[in-house]
């Protein structure tokens, strides 16, 4: 009989089956489609028109170009060796400091209410990385009250700075313990 493995208070066991591999150039085509469906969905409440070309908001040589540049910057998820979804990392400038933003985190609708948003999360930040920053758009008030409920579960410290009043966002600021 196998054991069970428990995770500290506070703190939820890995999702087994669930694999973050960072893209290549390779995938540059892969990771195009994928945000591609990702623009697509969002423009529901972005209002973003599709271009001409029948494409939205990002060349497939942009994408390339930022894999190039950035090796560290996208991730595909794979669960049960299944294509599910991408995370995309930046850095960006928070009280004159550089840190790492969950720019980007997309899960495939067929594979969402399984935790991988969360534990793609929980992977990410963990001790010793410092803090993140996590913003949803304003209008994506799906992706607001999903990491409204969900950070508090799962042992970070949280804080949520007041943007700016013209900001496009909203604010979270996390780091584990």
């Amino acid at each position: 009989m196998m054991a069970a493995t428990l995770a500290p208070p506070g703190k939820e066991c890995p999702m087994r089956g669930l694999t973050l591999s960072a893209a290549s150039v390779a995938d540059t085509d892969v990771l195009h489609r994928l945000l591609q469906l990702y623009y697509f969905e969002a423009s529901a409440w972005s209002g973003e028109q599709i271009a001409p070309d029948g494409t939205y908001d990002c060349a497939r040589a942009d994408v390339e170009a930022n894999l190039r540049e950035t090796p560290t910057w996208a991730q595909l998820l794979w669960l049960d060796g299944v294509l599910c979804g991408f995370v995309l990392v930046d850095e960006v400038e928070h009280e004159g400091q550089r840190i790492p933003e969950l720019a980007d985190l997309f899960v495939l609708p067929t594979h969402r209410g399984k935790g991988i948003a969360r534990e793609v999360v929980a992977r990410l930040v963990v001790p010793g990385s410092g803090r993140w920053l996590l913003a949803t758009f304003r209008n994506d008030t799906v992706a607001h009250a999903f990491w409204r409920r969900n950070l508090p579960k799962m042992g970070l410290t949280i804080e949520t700075p007041a943007p700016p009043d013209d900001s496009d966002f909203h604010f979270f600021l996390i780091s584990a313990a």
